[in-house]
């Protein structure tokens, strides 16, 4: 399950499609363990990821738009109706206050229908609620994923200096194939970039291109160098520049992160993210559980629906 649209804040992703008027009931989508949700309110939920997609620059097609706002609306529906079953509730009062602080931050949220606020923050605190109860109490996190974590971003933080054999033109395989022999009986990379890369700076610099940290390389280039061992010889990479054969020459790790003797502020930090990562699973896991044992009816849109 991606995630969960960020199950947490899932209403909130909704406010900006909110309308001053409440929903018209235009037939029920989705049914679990009696509680709904409606055709339109199904739409919301895709024109917020529609949103969210466009935003963070990424493409989905229309069929797997549906298939997440499926799936995140059934994992909605199922903590709602276990809140309920546990009689998990929000009072007036704190959800009113909640209303105006967020009205305070967002001005835009004073048009929007106060009923349909009110749902969604109660809503909302529920959902806390019940997973504080009955997640949160059980989530553990120990030595060894506080630890785990901090090597982790150590590693994320290191520096590598990266060289590089540039090839174009033709007979490229055949070319790659005496650089990989080469270079496993011994021949020094810089000399091989030399002789026989075609980036004209090769034959001065011996194929250096210098030191990156995370970030300032071609993504392409970045995900395969980030990944290679200290005097590996990476696979055949092709970019718009030509086939690239990558090498890391030397790394430097970050020395301010001792991972085996983090002071309290450090060792806090790293707890509170691991918390949350073993968190998101405990809740992905939580969810499946709910649905193994629920009722669930998804109705298709009718056709030529359009809201």
């Amino acid at each position: 399950m991606k995630k969960l649209f960020g199950l947490f804040s899932f209403c909130m992703l909704g406010f900006s499609s909110l309308s001053a008027a409440p929903l018209i009931v235009d037939g029920i989508y989705l049914i679990v363990n009696q509680q709904v949700f409606t055709f339109s309110e199904a739409e919301e939920a895709r024109n917020a990821l529609r949103q969210q997609v466009l935003q963070e620059g990424q493409t989905l097609d229309e069929a797997e738009i549906s298939k997440r706002v499926e799936q995140r609306l059934i994992a909605e529906l199922l903590l709602r109706s276990r809140a309920k079953t546990l009689k998990i509730d929000a009072s007036a009062d704190e959800v009113q206050e909640r209303i105006g602080l967020l009205r305070e931050q967002n001005p835009q949220l004073r048009t929007v229908n106060d009923k349909i606020l009110q749902d969604q923050i109660a809503d909302d605190f529920r959902r806390q609620r019940l997973l504080a109860r009955e997640v949160d109490t059980k989530v553990r996190v120990g030595e060894e994923e506080i630890t785990k974590l901090c090597k982790l971003q150590t590693v994320e933080l290191r520096q590598i200096e990266l060289a590089q054999i540039l090839l174009r033109g033709e007979e490229i395989p055949e070319r790659i194939k005496i650089i990989q022999e080469q270079f496993k009986k011994g021949m020094a990379f810089e000399e091989m970039a030399k002789a026989l890369s075609d980036d004209p700076a090769a034959e001065r610099n011996g194929g250096r291109l210098g030191q990156f940290r995370k970030g300032e390389l071609l993504p392409a280039i970045e995900k395969v160098a980030f990944q290679l061992e200290v005097g590996r010889l990476s696979d055949p990479l092709e970019t718009e520049f030509g086939t690239h054969l990558l090498m890391v020459q030397s790394e430097v790790l970050p020395d301010a992160l001792k991972c085996n003797a983090l002071n309290e502020s450090q060792r806090k930090q790293f707890e509170e993210q691991a918390f949350q990562q073993v968190r998101q699973q405990a809740v992905e896991d939580y969810i499946a559980e709910l649905r193994e044992k629920a009722q669930i009816t998804v109705n298709p849109f009718p056709k030529g629906w359009n809201g």
